[in-house]
């Protein structure tokens, strides 16, 4: 298990941040091989956004949810907010077409049969994200998705945003027949009931790690007691409810005083800290440095 959550916006991921196009800090198709896989997805990593990986050529291993897997040249992988993962031991021809879209531009997604054929697999996938496909489907696929590619690099288009929607929507029909057609294994035919709670949990977080730092507030919204969410995530995943909060404020933490310009007591706040010096404990406890010498390392680092 990699031993903490790293946060990204897809804006963040290095291979993404410099672009000038601003379209792709809200939606990117971008090819990476084995260093980018090791050197960026080397760690859990929870991003807020919709992920399609398609492996190309090679073969390497992966952890979604605790969980690994061997991927190879024509595996999908079909990612949510609800999922953390990291690569691993990739070969050296390691290749892989990912889509990253974000919450922010799936909201602009105002079609209801867009929205439906996104999240029609989405429960029975989130515990089965890996999927062989047979290679004329993974061209297909890889086909579609350097179309989309294409189209977000073309912002003089008086109607980009359409076009890029119009190539997303053919890629997910595409995604959906594909689906229809693959004999994909079933777990009882729906996820069991400890998956069902880390699946709802991860959600929770994503959304309410900055205002909720106790764990009844969790056990709470599940209908469970704190002691019986604690246990199913330990035993699910090896780490317990506060961890998870706690690597998710640590994380957040670190971006906003990396890339923003909110001083320490106004990250304090926006974190939901009582008063800046609670903060302050709670960040050098977990990094061994206070906040504010945290950022004048960054400074110093960027400076020389």
């Amino acid at each position: 298990m990699a031993s903490s959550i790293r946060i990204k916006n897809i804006s963040e991921l290095p291979i993404i941040s410099g672009s000038r196009n601003d379209t792709r800090k809200k939606i990117s198709c971008i090819t990476i091989g084995y260093r980018e896989a090791e050197e960026q997805f080397s760690s859990d990593i929870h991003l807020d956004a919709f992920i399609i990986l398609l492996v190309l050529s090679g073969k390497g291993h992966t952890v979604i949810n605790y969980k690994a897997y061997d991927i190879q040249a024509d595996t999908l992988l079909l990612l949510s907010s609800a999922h953390l993962f990291h690569f691993y031991e990739c070969s050296d021809d390691f290749q892989c077409q990912c889509l990253f879209v974000s919450k922010a531009f799936t909201d602009e997604m105002d079609s209801t049969d867009m929205i439906y054929r996104r999240t029609k697999y989405g429960v029975r996938l989130y515990n089965q994200p890996v999927v062989p496909l047979a290679h004329p489907y993974a061209v297909l696929l890889a086909e579609r998705l350097a179309s989309i590619n294409k189209n977000i690099d073309r912002t003089e288009h008086f109607y980009h945003k359409e076009v890029i929607l119009n190539r997303l929507f053919a890629f997910y029909l595409d995604l959906s027949d594909i689906l229809e057609r693959t004999n994909l294994p079933h777990t009882d035919g729906c996820l069991t009931r400890y998956e069902s709670i880390i699946k709802s949990f991860i959600e929770l977080l994503a959304t309410h790690y900055r205002e909720e730092h106790k764990v009844d507030f969790y056990a709470a919204h599940l209908n469970l007691s704190a002691h019986h969410l604690t246990q199913i995530v330990k035993l699910v995943t090896g780490q317990s409810v506060s961890d998870f909060i706690f690597e998710m404020l640590f994380s957040e933490a670190r971006n906003l005083l990396t890339h923003s310009k909110l001083s320490i007591q106004e990250i304090a706040t926006t974190l939901n800290f009582s008063d800046q010096s609670s903060f302050g404990k709670f960040f050098k406890r977990k990094a061994g440095v206070s906040p504010v010498d945290f950022r004048k390392d960054i400074v110093f680092v960027e400076e020389r």
